[in-house]
């Protein structure tokens, strides 16, 4: 074969392997580079770019390189960023033209000392020659999309820094927000929180595994367990999705049809990691790259339809978080079947969405929990608005016999507890039978309104004035032992006959006679108000247009 030119060492601390490297898919699979060389339909290709993406294809890969120490001596690292890859292994051929299996170099753990070698990362010993010879073998049924490197220990250990500090950023980012709305769920109490927060655990678990940070911990972890862990946290992170999503956007009353799809699509995760268990890795990434797009899909159109047809505006950030995360997921995915090439923002894209996802979703939760309480508080308000009508006297204005049956009980007992007077005003339109057969209703109706807008005047801050019915109202005055409430009732006859009526000057003013009572010790509301009745009985009998008082006590006269 035609080997690559030398890559020359002094060209840098990092040097991308890609472009100095040839690679040949080895339908065969041999297993040593003396077998592999003499077979003669063996045929390697330039790779012609920085990174290594050949897609999903069968077979075992073959990278063929050299290296030109020139002036820089030394050990280098070949350093490979895929850490999912089953079997990988790096031969250099010796002096004498034998080919040798390469060790692997230490990796820098979080601490930043060295632990049992587990990542794809070879160290090249320096050697006597100005160039050496090398294959790299890649056996593995993951997508064959990596970036390789020939590194000097210090730029190694600084890829290294660097990689941790970006992994160190991305999974305290959701730590934080998965505490700070774990504070939030047990203050509101609203289970859309915790489905958000077993997602946001579950993408930073998918990531976690998929980047191979738990091998860190746990070294002799097998390379196809850490599949199925990853596969099982991306199962999770599918179900919390859909759930949270269907919570969030409250899709079972709201969107009923929408919401029974969602839940059809629950279990197909499930089934995704039963494929994966039985058919591999692979058949695994395309089952949920399928059953994830038609989960996103779904979700987008149930928050579409929630923003567009029924004005549900925290969907909107919805909508923007789960477009992003879809976004970095295509992208992630075309790279891995090799439809784009392999870069960082293929191969990270992903793990930028799902942050980028992860604080928008915690945005939506803000925005709706406020839509809700807005929501709550226009529905109290209008609840108080027919409560308040329910209470009021259509024509006058003032309180009804409904409120007045609800508020003299509720006066009656806290005059007892606090020991404050309490006294109770039954007012009559004197004569008000006459206007309506000789005036009609219409007339006696806007008699009705000056009349009760006179009272309201006369009554003290506090007082309640009710329209009983007809042309009878009620006051009570809190507060107000008989003295007082005469007083009251005095401003109110005074108040009355000066009131100009649609009757004048061909009548005389209209009139008012008024019952008063005042709370006894053993009085019930009943009581009390029947006193203020007999009360008005006197009045009228005795003339009218005057107050009487209707206590078993020495009553008001006048």
């Amino acid at each position: 074969m035609s080997w690559p030119a030398p890559l020359p060492l002094e060209a840098g601390e990092r040097i991308p392997l890609g472009p100095h490297a040839a690679v040949y898919l080895d339908p065969q699979g041999h297993d040593r580079p003396q077998d592999l060389l003499a077979d003669t339909d063996t045929r390697f290709r330039p790779l012609g770019t920085h990174a290594f993406n050949l897609g999903m294809r069968p077979g075992v890969l073959w990278v063929a390189f050299g290296l030109d120490r020139g002036a820089a001596p030394g050990d280098r690292i070949l350093n490979l960023d895929n850490p999912l890859f089953e079997h990988v292994t790096l031969f250099t051929q010796g002096p004498e033209g034998h080919w040798q299996e390469a060790g692997r170099n230490p990796s820098v753990g979080p601490s930043g000392r060295l632990q049992p070698a587990w990542r794809h990362s070879f160290r090249i010993a320096a050697a006597g020659e100005d160039a050496s010879r090398h294959l790299l073998r890649i056996d593995s049924g993951q997508a064959l999309r990596f970036y390789a490197e020939i590194q000097t220990p210090a730029g190694h250990r600084a890829q290294s820094n660097r990689f941790w500090l970006a992994q160190g950023f991305y999974h305290g980012m959701i730590l934080a927000l998965a505490l700070y709305n774990l504070f939030l769920l047990f203050t509101l109490r609203d289970t859309s929180y915790a489905w958000y927060i077993a997602f946001v655990l579950s993408t930073a678990a998918y990531f976690l595994f998929q980047r191979g940070l738990h091998l860190e911990f746990l070294p002799g972890m097998p390379i196809q367990t850490t599949h199925q862990l990853m596969f099982t946290a991306l199962t999770l992170m599918s179900v919390f999705a859909l759930q949270f999503s269907r919570r969030f956007l409250i899709t079972r009353r709201r969107d009923p049809a929408l919401d029974r799809l969602l839940r059809l699509l629950l279990p197909v995760p499930l089934l995704g990691l039963a494929l994966s268990l039985w058919a591999g890795p692979a058949a695994g990434v395309l089952s949920f790259s399928l059953a994830g797009l038609a989960a996103i899909v779904l979700i987008l159109t149930a928050a579409a339809r929630a923003l567009w047809l029924h004005r549900f505006t925290p969907a909107a950030y919805l909508l923007g978080a789960w477009s992003v995360l879809i976004l970095g997921m295509v992208v992630f995915i075309a790279a891995a079947l090799g439809w784009l090439p392999n870069n960082t923002l293929t191969y990270y894209g992903a793990q930028v969405g799902s942050a980028l996802d992860t604080v928008l979703l915690s945005l939506a939760l803000a925005d709706r929990i406020r839509a809700l309480r807005a929501e709550r508080e226009a529905l109290a308000r209008r609840g108080d608005q027919l409560e308040r009508i329910t209470l009021m006297d259509e024509l006058t204005g003032l309180f009804n016999r409904r409120h007045l049956e609800r508020r003299l009980p509720e006066m009656v007992a806290e005059a007892r507890r606090r020991g404050d007077p309490l006294s109770v005003l039954l007012i009559d339109a004197d004569d008000f039978k006459r206007i309506n057969d000789t005036h009609g209703h219409p007339v006696g109706d806007q008699v009705l309104i000056r009349l009760g807008q006179a009272l309201a005047d006369s009554v003290r801050r506090g007082d309640t004035l009710c329209r009983y019915g007809g042309e009878e109202f009620v006051a009570l005055l809190p507060g107000a032992d008989a003295r007082t409430a005469e007083e009251v009732a005095r401003r109110m006859l005074r108040a009355v006959s000066r009131t100009p009526t649609p009757l004048q000057p061909q009548e005389p003013p209209q009139t008012v006679s008024i019952g008063l009572a005042t709370l006894e010790p053993d009085d019930t509301p009943n009581d009390l108000f029947l006193r203020a009745d007999k009360a008005l009985y006197e009045a009228k009998q005795s003339g009218k247009n005057r107050v009487r008082g209707g206590s078993r006590a020495p009553g008001v006269r006048s």
